[in-house]
């Protein structure tokens, strides 16, 4: 069975001498590079992540989409999300990034996927701030930066009101809108989505996660259908698909090793499987991709 070679870093693989508290991490862009070389390669976070641009060109590619990189650009990622970048010398920045534990900090009820930017049904990859915009973020950036390396006893709730303050401002200033979705939704599908995840590769079918969360399969695909348009099968294969073309783009393995790796029957199925959803072969694809050289 081929492995992944996809690296998944967490937040303790950018621990250096000291940077604050544990499961938050803020630097400039060129710090952060210029310390943790490796993440000029392409791999994918077990956390959230937001980065902005103040400086520089190039594209960054999330998930295998390509976006431009520009004064004022602004991305943001969750985890398992994938991505690489190609960016010029002089690309300047500041890069945050914070996990779960850390947003729900004592936290009764709360969650993540309330934020804005990172909610599971109104995902957003990229924005762009205005000229006149910019430099609020970048104070905002700069205070969290400093405050980051403070040890005062109130630093961990002064970080978390910051990462709040950030991501709100943001969506407002990108004129994100939130979905309208009951709140019972917005618990659900974060969780199926892990659960996903989790479990894809086994090729579990859809009453799987329907028993895991304890309801009919019925009213699961009800939710889905409600909340994202599409069934608990249709996430499933999503998933699947998002592997495949991650192994295709990132990997060196043969079409062969991919599709044992993902539990395929044979080569035949995964062709049939992967063609239904993007209209190429495999190899078809893997060759795209090294055309666009992503």
């Amino acid at each position: 069975m081929p492995k992944r070679n996809l690296p998944v870093l967490n937040i303790q693989n950018f621990k250096t001498h000291f940077t604050g508290q544990p499961d938050f991490y803020i630097k400039t862009f060129q710090q952060h590079k210029a310390e943790h070389p490796f993440v000029m390669q392409p791999h994918s976070h077990d956390f959230y992540m937001l980065m902005l641009v103040t400086k520089g060109t190039g594209t960054h590619t999330i998930e295998l989409k390509e976006y431009t990189v520009k004064q004022g650009s602004v991305f943001f990622m969750a985890p398992s999300e994938a991505h690489s970048w190609k960016l010029s010398d002089e690309t300047q920045g500041y890069i945050l990034f914070f996990n779960t534990h850390f947003y729900l900090m004592n936290s009764k009820g709360g969650n993540v996927f309330d934020l804005p930017l990172y909610n599971p049904v109104n995902k957003v990859h990229a924005g762009t701030l205005t000229k006149k915009q910019l430099p609020e973020f970048i104070h905002l950036m700069e205070t969290i930066k400093n405050e980051n390396i403070q040890t005062s006893v109130y630093q961990k709730k002064i970080l978390r009101s910051y990462l709040d303050i950030i991501i709100q401002k943001l969506a407002l200033a990108l004129n994100i809108n939130i979905k309208s979705n009951t709140a019972y939704s917005t618990a659900i599908i974060p969780r199926l989505e892990q659960l996903i995840d989790k479990n894809f590769i086994h090729h579990s079918p859809a009453t799987f996660y329907a028993e895991e969360l304890n309801m009919s399969l019925q009213r699961l695909n009800s939710l889905t259908k409600k909340t994202l348009n599409k069934t608990v099968a249709d996430l499933i294969q999503d998933r699947m698909l998002s592997e495949a073309k991650r192994l295709l783009a990132y990997s060196t393995h043969t079409i062969s090793e991919i599709a044992y790796y993902l539990n395929f029957n044979d080569n035949a199925y995964f062709t049939r499987f992967f063609k239904k959803s993007t209209t190429l072969t495999p190899e078809q694809y893997r060759k795209q991709i090294y055309t666009t050289d992503l």
